[in-house]
């Protein structure tokens, strides 16, 4: 009798027991495989997210609209040859996917170009915005935005999935590796689906594919600069299983084809690694950064300056990385702490318009400048 006791008991507690286990969450995924935002993602193979992907952002697309077209063309310089009157503004959604707990969101831009515009395929800047992947939305970029639609050219920012665990604006460094890896890594999915969306509406939106070019201010510029330099391969070694937890890196790799062929950086500027910056997929980029930067290293820290999380490296031995690869480049500094910088909006997109019209002529530079002040400029060959 007391030994059918003892087994009713601890069949009891097992049942018990197992009611309370949880089945393991599913990776974040596209809520949608309609194509409801002009991104089609029915054609992902999930069956090959185990073989991470080495290659980086492709390359391959020809401009629509010359380099010397653009270099001598009145516009993309310091003048704002259009009014705020003269622009046209769209709205709408991108993508739709799952954010790091599971809920769905959906992900819009603001975009703006010179309306009724005579230039066909206007050279396209898609705008990430600041935030520690915490807080934060494209309306921190808009007014570089229309800056930079005023000189002629079409722009546009982005919202992306935002959120980590235990991480808050409060206290960004309460989370941990694993969690703002995968952060970073949705930021770069995100990133990938919007480039491919307005490369596939290039009529539409009156953009040249093979005239992109990628701008971010603090995690917008981790971000943008992963998106260019990282492969999946880089993530796995990271963090191994990433690619199979969150899918592809691009996960629409056979979306419209786009070429990015600058990175506009503010409010500091991170990567992981200088090294991943290589002869084959170096880009010229231009910074904007304070040496106390006490959010992302000037020089090298820790991912957003958490003592616990990855190591980091900033605007300077990035910057050191270009002058080694022979990459045009454009380093703004100032010798002051903290992490928000005191130039203009105006003066930023300023800098950013003289840079690509420098590289649209063929001008190679590589240009150092404290504050208002040149203290370097190397001509390359």
């Amino acid at each position: 009798m007391l030994r059918n006791f003892w087994l009713k008991f601890g069949l009891f507690v097992l049942i018990g027991f197992c009611t309370h286990c949880k089945t393991p969450s599913l990776p974040p995924k596209p809520i949608d495989k309609e194509d409801t935002t002009g991104t089609d993602t029915s054609h992902i193979d999930t069956a090959i997210i185990n073989r991470p992907d080495t290659t980086h952002i492709s390359d391959t697309v020809r401009a629509r609209t010359s380099d010397s077209t653009l270099a001598s063309s009145r516009r993309f310089g310091t003048e704002l040859i259009f009014s705020e009157n003269d622009l046209e503004g769209k709205t709408g959604i991108y993508y739709k996917a799952n954010d790091f707990i599971g809920r769905p969101v959906n992900l819009n831009y603001s975009f703006a170009a010179p309306a009724k515009d005579t230039l066909k395929y206007r050279p396209f800047v898609l705008m990430v915005h600041e935030g520690a992947f915490l807080f934060g939305d494209l309306g921190n970029e808009l007014g570089k935005a229309r800056l930079l639609a005023r000189r002629g050219y079409a722009a546009a920012s982005i919202n992306y999935r935002l959120g980590f665990n235990g991480g808050s604006q409060a206290n960004a460094c309460g989370g941990n590796n694993l969690e703002v890896v995968q952060a970073v890594y949705r930021a770069v999915q995100d990133t990938y689906v919007a480039l491919h969306y307005f490369a596939g509406k290039a009529d539409e939106f009156g953009i040249d594919p093979g005239q992109m070019v990628l701008a971010g201010s603090s995690a917008g510029a981790i971000t943008i600069s992963a998106t260019v330099y990282m492969t999946e391969q880089d993530f796995e070694a990271l963090q191994p299983g990433i690619v199979k937890t969150l899918g592809r890196l691009d996960p629409n790799p056979k979306g419209a084809p786009f070429k990015v062929t600058a990175l506009l950086s503010s409010l500091g500027y991170g990567v992981f690694k200088s090294s991943y910056l290589t002869t084959a997929n170096a880009k010229p980029t231009v910074f904007f950064q304070r040496t106390g930067d006490n959010v992302l290293p000037f020089l090298k820290g820790t991912f957003l300056s958490c003592p616990f999380y990855l190591s980091s490296e900033g605007a300077k031995p990035v910057s050191d990385q270009l002058r080694k690869l022979k990459v045009p480049y454009e380093l703004n500094f100032e010798t002051a702490s903290g992490h928000q910088l005191s130039y203009p909006q105006e003066y930023i997109t300023d800098r950013y318009a003289q840079f690509m019209k420098r590289l649209w002529s063929g001008n190679r530079h590589q240009i150092t400048n404290e504050k208002y002040k040149v203290i370097e400029d190397i001509q390359l060959k």
